[in-house]
């Protein structure tokens, strides 16, 4: 089988590569080709020289067009996309397209079906649901459209599945698709769940961790300025940075340099090792993103014994529903976030206790690549 993999941000993500390569390590009967279209002049930290070695075929295309259209008007977005995948990609042997989102990238693997009958997956991600449900019903018609026709509609996560069902758009049809309405959540790397680590000697009580980039979506400001606040009753508390990048950088390093007797940038740390120690240091970890797919990096904290502070309604929040591993916040409310941390804070060991009964094998890459090859081999 001859799958074609579409994604707008294959640069700055591990979760298609490790998908993708799961696959067709599984399964040699699987031949991947990932198309990979850049967005212009978005900015991204380059993960590909995080990669391991891939034994699939990569196709990427950088933008040619007018921008400003290219942001603003979804039908000439999708007509460059579909000019360069025609262009760079083999469709006459491709028996099966998966496109890595509902409305960007599966608007582009409707228009193939359409015009070439090659039948698609497609996945709904936060994007779609934050973005494209909640802002932008003029698309609502297009998203049936390719929702109608898709094999198989995968949810990363179980809110995202709920927020679609619920949705203005789809709320009608939910009856006539809830057979092909699929949740297939993440995986997590290996080396996070063989090297678990629940225990207490080198962390400090009183510091919080933050893994991630620095935009808007990730909210990091409001973190500061909730630790911030909890400092005015527990001056011990500590703040680790750890990432960096992105549009926001510049006055979150400014925010850094004036709180450096309590916040400590660590940089980008690839090294697994070398973050699994810091995450043995702290804590708890806290991420309020405004928009999250899935949250990788919450699962591999709790790996480490890290209870979680989360953003209420976002990718992470019920998941692992009959856990108490962490409490959802609201993502922009300064108060509500402090409270939160404070309240983990106060009942980690706790927490500890109830992660430690979490098996994160159901979360391996392997696990979840089994239920992907059950959805391709039957479409």
């Amino acid at each position: 089988m001859n799958v074609l993999y579409l994604t707008e941000d294959y640069v700055g993500s591990r979760v298609h590569h490790n998908l993708c390569r799961s696959i067709v390590e599984a399964d040699n009967q699987i031949d991947m080709t990932v198309f990979a279209f850049n967005r212009p002049n978005y900015p991204l930290r380059d993960l590909r020289p995080t990669y391991d070695s891939r034994n699939y075929r990569l196709v990427e295309s950088g933008f040619e067009g007018n921008l400003l259209m290219y942001r603003t008007w979804f039908p000439y977005k999708i007509r460059c996309k579909y000019r360069q995948l025609t262009q760079k990609a083999d469709l006459e042997h491709t028996d099966l397209i998966v496109a890595s989102t509902l409305f960007s990238d599966g608007a582009v693997a409707y228009k193939l079906w359409c015009e070439r009958q090659i039948p698609y997956v497609v996945v709904v991600r936060g994007t779609d649901v934050n973005l494209y449900l909640r802002c932008m019903p003029h698309l609502y018609r297009i998203g049936r459209q390719i929702v109608n026709n898709a094999q198989k509609v995968i949810f990363v996560s179980p809110v995202q599945r709920r927020q679609f069902e619920k949705s203005l758009a789809f709320r009608h049809l939910i009856s006539g698709v809830q057979p092909k309405l699929i949740t297939i959540t993440n995986g997590i790397d290996q080396v996070w769940i063989d090297n678990q680590y629940l225990e207490n000697d080198n962390r400090n009580p009183n510091a919080i961790l933050y893994i991630g980039v620095f935009d808007r979506n990730k909210n990091v400001p409001t973190l500061i300025e909730a630790c911030q606040r909890l400092r005015k009753q527990n001056p011990n508390l500590t703040l680790n940075l750890v990432g960096g990048g992105g549009p926001c950088e510049p006055p979150i390093m400014k925010q850094i340099e004036q709180n450096s007797d309590w916040i400590k940038f660590h940089g980008p740390v690839y090294d697994k090792q070398k973050l699994m120690q810091i995450c043995r240091q702290n804590a708890v970890f806290v991420m309020i993103s405004k928009s999250e797919t899935f949250g990788l990096v919450y699962y591999e904290a709790l790996t480490q014994g890290l209870p979680v502070v989360y953003t209420a309604g976002q990718g992470f929040d019920g998941v692992l529903n009959g856990y108490n591993v962490g409490l959802a916040a609201k993502s922009c409310s300064v108060s509500d976030v402090s409270e939160k941390i404070q309240l983990v804070l106060h009942d980690r060991i706790a927490m500890q206790k109830s992660i430690g009964q979490i098996n994160f094998e159901d979360f391996s890459w392997q696990r979840k690549t089994q239920l992907w090859l059950s959805v391709l081999k039957t479409v």
